[in-house]
């Protein structure tokens, strides 16, 4: 029996799964107090959990243990990095601006936290001296820097001057990264952030990586030892001890990951109540979007999963002014080392009283809390809330079988404490929680234009405020089976994922081609199993960039993929109108139907619907022509999509035509071409 073991950390419990690793199916589990202040951080949660659930499914049976991590986020939110020795390289005529913008004097990481950064700038325009590097490097170090950052203007066309450094830095026992290794785009000072961020958490990294490691090895364990990244995808140690930056959001990632695992979602939302904050990211054509991460007011070349985070969940405590409810946390019951109304024996709740107070130094005093005959308290939340009214449904993870009687006691003393009927307390409650994650799903779904989008409703507390937020939108909602630890899910059946993104002036064959075997290759050198690597090419004319996307199952010893199964023609054909032709385009499928084709990847999800046709190298020009349309003076051109095996080109601009013939492989009998126009 092969095992997968995913493991996600979390602001109040780090919770590991064990699925098997062909059925998909939960074995075991572990949940252990986030470990915020040990020695070896969060990372020894993630340790102790591995092992709880090693010893339970047998350690020899574990063939991955993938991990999302709060370490990149934390680093940067407490200032806890290294300083950075960051290094600038320019040219004449613009040495001025070059130094200026890859200074960073000034770079902000969170509000009162500032990167700690000794700059260097080279004017390279005669050559780069390794002598003045060496000299450079001794001076930093003496001023404490734990880490190098290097950035040259142009570099993505040339990034021997920055490897030279790196190199050099590394020799000199400083962790180290060019701005290259992250981002093929041209800005400068995006690509120089970028860097400098990863450069200033690369030591924690390390030493989180090799805690992690040896943990796992401790516990008996050979498996690989893999990290979620931000964008929803995996890499392996290696691929985090060089980029960690690229795992901030990896938690929110997780919980998105595991959404789509669990069931087939085309348009929709995903909303992630925990105890403290609540997730809301979009999914549109079975996809997550995604965005740039912005670190503080500084833009990054980095893209993640894109999660908006409001400060309201299940645990947030009601606030009270003038005898009147105010408002909803953001402080919540777990941070204030209080029990939640609706889960203590509702006989202790007899004759308990209200008490408004600050539940921490600097809180507001206007906190309502339940005051027991026993001497201890309890805090009333919207969980309390969802269960007193209702809301919560018996298989929830948010109830429990007393759960309602104990919330509405609760609220019977708040109420007399209002002078206004109970309910309406908890009616009032779920309202102000509520608002602000109805205000981003109403804002998801109209900019993205979802179309028919339903809710899926995660994490501990998604039975109460997840259902309440649905049935406000007059949407319909899904609490999945396992919704509390969808994460660690998320985690346990998550895939490789690696990206390349460059700015190009004029799209050529030669240029998705190597894209695509970049991406492919660090897709294959994170974990990847040979084969199992699915590239897409997307361009962004508007922003003169092309990416090339490689997902890939991690090569396990089973060679099980993770969680889910290949499409076949059958299950295609029964999901589609019984009109509609179903055939293989090399791992991808196509379904044709009323001048549509429907692109589809080879475990069913969707990659592109187009009203167009298919083409032969030889009548593409033609083809392209044909389905061109001219309104006035604008030209409406085509998009194509060039698929051979396991990769799909995207060409939307510059000379596509000429592009789409480059790639084209006479000796491959899978490649075809469609024309067409997304709808």
């Amino acid at each position: 029996m092969g095992v997968r073991v995913g493991v996600d950390v979390g602001g109040t419990f780090t919770k590991a799964v064990a699925v098997d690793s062909q059925s998909g199916v939960l074995i075991a589990r572990s949940v252990v107090p986030t470990t915020h202040t040990a020695a070896a951080g969060v990372a020894e949660g993630v340790v102790a959990c591995v092992a709880a659930v090693a010893s339970e499914v047998g350690a020899e049976n574990v063939e991955i243990v993938t991990h999302s991590t709060t370490q990149a986020v934390n680093a940067l939110l407490e200032g806890d990095v290294a300083r950075v020795g960051v290094f600038g390289l320019g040219r004449r005529p613009d040495l001025v601006k070059v130094r200026r913008r890859t200074s960073l004097a000034n770079v902000e990481l969170s509000p009162g936290k500032r990167l700690p950064a000794s700059p260097v700038f080279f004017d390279v325009t005669d050559g780069l001296e390794p002598v003045a590097v060496q000299r450079e490097l001794d001076r930093v170090i003496g001023e404490g820097v734990g880490a190098v950052s290097v950035a040259e203007a142009f570099s993505p066309d040339d990034d021997r001057n920055e490897q030279t450094i790196v190199q050099m830095a590394r020799d000199a026992g400083l962790p180290a990264c060019a701005s290259t290794e992250l981002s093929g785009l041209y800005g400068l000072e995006l690509r120089a952030v970028t860097a400098a961020v990863n450069a200033s958490i690369l030591p924690i990294a390390v030493r989180t990586a090799g805690f992690v490691e040896q943990g796992v090895r401790d516990a008996h364990i050979s498996a690989t030892v893999m990290v979620m990244r931000g964008d929803g995808g995996a890499t392996d140690l290696a691929g985090f001890r060089e980029a960690p930056v690229r795992t901030l959001y990896s938690g929110p990632a997780a919980s998105v990951a595991g959404a789509l695992r669990v069931g087939a979602l085309t348009d929709g939302v995903i909303v992630e109540v925990g105890g403290t904050s609540t997730n809301v990211a979009a999914v549109r054509d079975g996809r997550p979007l995604m965005s740039y991460v912005t670190v503080a007011s500084h833009a990054t070349a980095l893209r993640a999963v894109d999660v908006r985070v409001v400060g309201v969940a299940g645990g947030s405590m009601l606030r009270v002014r003038s005898r009147r409810v105010h408002a909803v946390g953001p402080r919540s019951a777990h941070i204030a080392g209080l029990p939640y109304s609706c889960f203590v024996e509702p006989q202790r709740l007899v004759g308990a009283t209200a008490l408004v107070l600050a539940p921490r130094e600097g809180d507001d005093d206007d906190h309502l809390v339940l005051q027991l005959l026993d001497g201890s308290r309890a805090a009333i939340t919207v969980t309390c809330a969802a269960n007193a009214l209702g809301i919560a449904q018996p298989e929830d993870h948010a109830t429990t079988p007393t759960a309602g009687e104990a919330a509405r006691l609760a609220f019977e003393v708040a109420g007399a404490f209002c002078n206004i009927e109970p309910l309406e307390v908890a009616r009032r409650m779920m309202t102000a929680a509520s608002d602000a994650v109805c205000e981003l799903v109403h804002s998801l779904v109209t900019s993205q234009k979802l179309r028919n989008p339903t809710i899926v409703a995660v994490g501990g507390a998604a039975g109460g405020l997840g259902r309440y937020v649905a049935t406000r939108m007059g949407m319909t909602c899904t609490v999945p089976e396992g919704a509390e630890i969808i994460s660690s899910i998320g985690d346990a059946l998550s895939m490789v994922r690696a990206e390349r993104e460059r700015t190009v002036s004029v799209l050529t064959g030669e240029i998705v081609r190597q894209l695509s075997d970049d991406a492919e290759n660090e897709a294959l050198a994170a974990g990847a199993a040979p084969g199992s690597v699915e590239v897409r090419i997307e361009e962004m004319p508007e922003r003169g960039t092309v990416r090339a996307i490689a997902t890939g199952a991690v090569g396990l010893r089973t060679g099980s993929l993770p969680g889910q199964t290949l499409v076949t023609a059958d299950v295609l054909a029964a999901r589609v109108a019984p009109d509609a032709v179903v055939q293989p385009a090399g791992t991808f499928w196509l379904v044709q139907h009323k001048g549509t084709i429907g692109i589809v990847d080879r475990f069913g999800d969707p990659v592109a619907t187009v009203k167009g046709e298919r083409s032969s190298v030889a009548d593409l020009a033609g083809t392209v022509e044909r389905l061109t349309r001219y309104r006035g003076p604008v030209t409406l051109r085509p998009t194509i999509w060039v698929i051979s095996g396991g990769r799909i080109a995207e060409l939307a601009s510059g000379d596509m035509i000429e592009a789409a013939t480059a790639l084209h492989d006479p000796n491959d009998a899978t490649q075809l071409l469609i024309v067409g126009k997304k709808t």
